[in-house]
């Protein structure tokens, strides 16, 4: 079994308590995910929400993930892929947040984060310390000690 069939369930949390299973990536985002071994590829879109599309960022946390593996880096982009579905698949309409694209390069993966308020943001740019991102960065053998993050005001007017 590859990583990228093998069987991944989230556990129950607030944030998931159907326990979805994390799918399989689609053959042609496993093979983005295969060719950003050599150079920069975007491997997934975000949760590109279309109540988003006209606004700009209070900020953005750009995230990077260095792996020792190939397996951990499918794991990731799988996990990534589920959230990303997830996110869009909320019907909430005041989402102050969201997923960017994703690249890897090497053994690096990066994505953003849009925080789309000023309140928002100060209360959850350290949300990825929890125990329930600690659960899921587990999943692809990392620790939030090797999650390093930056974060950029885009917007002082925005709150």
């Amino acid at each position: 079994m590859s990583a990228n069939t093998e069987p991944m369930v989230m556990g129950v949390d607030p944030l998931n308590v159907l326990r979805d299973e994390v799918k399989p990536l689609p053959r042609h985002v496993l093979a983005r995910v295969k060719k950003g071994k050599t150079g920069r590829t975007q491997i997934l879109d975000g949760s590109m929400l279309e109540q988003h599309a006209d606004l700009v960022p209070y900020a953005l946390t750009h995230v990077t993930m260095i792996f020792d593996n190939e397996d951990d880096i499918i794991r990731c982009a799988r996990m990534l892929q589920w959230s990303d579905e997830r996110m869009r698949s909320k019907e909430n309409p005041r989402i102050m947040w969201e997923w960017k694209r994703s690249f890897r390069e090497g053994m690096a993966v990066e994505f953003s984060v849009a925080w789309y308020s000023k309140e928002f943001f100060e209360q959850n740019r350290v949300a990825f310390k929890d125990k329930n991102h600690q659960n899921y960065f587990h999943k692809f053998g990392l620790s939030v000690a090797d999650i390093k993050t930056q974060d950029e005001v885009i917007d002082q007017n925005n709150s």
